[in-house]
């Protein structure tokens, strides 16, 4: 028979394992005695974003995403460390919410780094992620870019048009 901490160890780990493989980016944060409220503040708004915040010990983030496949977590682990799993494709988003949350409340938490997708990022990584545009700006502007020359072509064939009607007009001005 399985003690009950071994099991609520086990299911810890389960559920950060269960968390990583499904996240498009994990966020490492290290919190330094962070008041109940504030937390929950925090907890609330990376909801709306996409993001859930998970809160373990060390040695058993370490293990769940070691058994996932990120062996290098280690430089990412704090004294309270905190993890925000992203499961919506945009992580700017969270990222954005997590950086303005750390702005108001700069001594009780800490960017750490993360991964994106595959790849690890550091602290500032993410604070520039944060500074990116959403993706819907982001996809406005492509689509922009990749309209404007069809919109300069349009707008110089409205001028010829318009020049031959213009034309025709002072033809007509000066024949009556």
């Amino acid at each position: 028979m399985k003690k009950v901490g071994l099991i609520v160890r086990e299911r810890i780990v389960d559920d950060i394992k269960l968390g990583a493989k499904d996240a498009s980016a994990c966020f490492f944060l290290q919190l330094n005695r962070i008041p109940a409220f504030s937390l929950n503040t925090m907890r609330n708004g990376l909801q709306r974003q996409g993001a859930k915040l998970f809160m373990a010990k060390n040695t058993l983030i370490k293990k769940a995403f070691k058994d996932v496949g990120y062996d290098d977590v280690e430089d990412l682990l704090g004294k309270e460390t905190g993890v925000v799993f992203v499961s919506d494709k945009d992580a700017v988003k969270a990222c954005k919410a997590l950086v303005d949350f750390i702005k108001e409340n700069e001594n009780v938490i800490e960017l750490r780094g993360g991964f994106l997708s595959t790849k690890k990022i550091n602290s500032q990584d993410m604070s520039d992620l944060a500074k990116l545009p959403s993706r819907e700006v982001m996809l406005g502007m492509a689509l922009g870019t990749m309209v404007a020359p069809l919109t300069g072509f349009l707008s110089s064939m409205n001028q010829v048009i318009l020049k031959f009607v213009w034309t025709v007009e002072e033809i007509k001005k000066k024949k009556s």
